[in-house]
């Protein structure tokens, strides 16, 4: 993501030489990635612990999404991970799974469309449907159908995450870095912007299918337990977005959490040991919690 505000940055330059309303659209956040598919052997090396492998989930536009499933005989729950912008199995896979490695889950992880192993061309709107497909693949599985299913999104990932939870009973949603619509998130990246910047491009909005996403629309239909998390040092999506998301989520006492991880940024609010105690909390409280009404499929 920081290498997108670097784009937009110079985007914004170039645009301030007619003074003008800079739109950002999905094309210049969604931007395909293709990378090899993860070296599973060297995954197993890595992470012992785990039975891994691997899968192609078909979407009904054609499109394949590339998933990885890292299982293990104590687990249970289920974790469903999706990534941030730039986000590729390949590179990042055991990153993610060494940050549950203290919690007793199994996890999934997909590449986006366009992104490492996926095919298809991605879009904010594929990204969300294609969430959803991850997610109705997930309580499928015959190896996971049994365990209480959570799905943690980061940045990004987050609006997927946030989709998925108001389309389906989950036993509960992790928020990492998220945001809470992207007129709020753009016009803070003109605030970042220099002086002068600021001056001539006047307003930065997004455009299309861009327009009205983020978790604003989510939170008032959440009815499982939510955990925010961000970095205190985020400047990217900065901690007041997930203040302002837990303060409006409709939730008591016990079933929400707000986590601002000390001296943490945009890339590693969960590498920390704040976010592990916080989420063996959380996982602890959904397993407790947790009963057939979670893997129902849609919400009413």
């Amino acid at each position: 993501m920081r290498s997108l505000i670097h784009l937009l940055s110079l985007l914004m330059a170039i645009a301030s030489l007619t003074a003008c309303t800079y739109r950002v659209r999905d094309s210049n956040v969604v931007i395909p990635r293709v990378a090899p598919s993860a070296d599973i052997d060297a995954f197993r090396q890595q992470l012992p612990q785990y039975h891994i492998d691997q899968s192609r989930i078909a979407t009904p536009d054609g499109a394949e999404l590339y998933s990885m499933r890292f299982l293990r005989s104590d687990a249970v729950a289920t974790v469903l991970y999706f990534g941030g912008n730039g986000y590729t199995l390949a590179r990042l896979a055991p990153h993610t799974v060494k940050t549950y490695m203290d919690a007793r889950v199994n996890v999934v992880l997909v590449d986006h469309r366009g992104y490492g192993g996926s095919t298809g061309t991605p879009t904010i709107d594929k990204l969300m449907s294609d969430a959803i497909v991850a997610y109705d693949q997930s309580v499928d599985d015959p190896a996971l159908k049994t365990f209480p299913l959570i799905v943690h999104g980061h940045s990004l990932g987050s609006f997927m995450a946030g989709h998925v939870a108001s389309n389906r009973r989950l036993a509960g949603v992790i928020l990492e870095s998220s945001v809470t619509s992207t007129e709020e998130w753009t016009a803070h990246l003109r605030s970042k912007q220099s002086a002068w910047i600021r001056l001539l491009v006047r307003r930065v909005v997004p455009d299309g299918a861009l327009a009205g996403k983020g978790n604003n629309s989510v939170i008032s239909g959440l009815d499982e337990p939510v955990l925010f998390v961000v970095g205190e040092n985020d400047d990217v999506t900065p901690p007041r977005f997930s203040k302002t998301l837990f303060d409006a989520t409709p939730l008591p006492e016990g079933e929400k959490r707000l986590l601002i991880v000390p001296e943490r940024n945009h890339m590693n609010a969960s590498g920390s040991p704040q976010f592990r105690a916080a989420l063996s909390e959380f996982i602890a409280h959904v397993t407790a919690t947790a009963n057939d009404a979670t893997i129902v499929r849609a919400k009413p």
